[in-house]
């Protein structure tokens, strides 16, 4: 039988316990970086040494484009609720040292779901100099219910993709 020394340090311990968890999380919510919010889709994100800007985010459902050279992952169908998604990248060398393109540097994020990087991409790393632009396409695969999608940009805030991928968006 427990004795009533141990039963009161028991219900002090608990609160106490439950009092440092809940003060370390709203410290941790308090103390974070606020979020840059991506740029909207169409309009111009900063990366490092310039500008990029999503042309396009396309099903490829939608209009059966296949790369030159397909990779055997393309061959397959996706798995499961995921989808595959073409998007078009313009970027633009503003500063004197350009832009180092790449894509293994890219990623797709989604609120609270994690992140993918391209399964596909044309070109291969380059440097884009001053005043230059290079297209970029990049392929991913991306859960078709996944909300707040950005293309991760190197040393930017990241450029929204929107909803029009979504297999049913109108």
């Amino acid at each position: 039988m427990a004795s009533t020394a141990t039963i009161r340090r028991i219900r002090v311990l608990v609160p106490l316990i439950l009092l440092t968890l809940v003060g370390t999380l709203v410290a941790g919510i308090v103390t974070a970086a606020p979020r840059t919010p991506p740029a909207m889709l169409g309009a111009s994100g900063s990366l490092d040494g310039g500008l990029g800007r999503i042309n396009g985010v396309i099903p490829l459902e939608a209009d059966g484009w296949t790369p030159p050279s397909a990779p055997a992952t393309l061959a397959s169908p996706p798995d499961g609720e995921m989808h595959r998604v073409r998007i078009l990248v313009e970027l633009t060398a503003m500063e004197k040292d350009g832009i180092s393109f790449d894509p293994s540097r890219y990623a797709v994020s989604a609120l609270g779901t994690g992140s993918w990087k391209p399964i596909w991409a044309t070109p291969a790393p380059a440097l884009v100099r001053q005043g230059e632009s290079i297209n970029a396409t990049l392929v991913f695969e991306l859960p078709d219910r996944a909300i707040d999608l950005t293309l991760e940009l190197p040393g930017g805030p990241g450029l929204s993709l929107g909803a029009g991928h979504h297999r049913g968006a109108k």
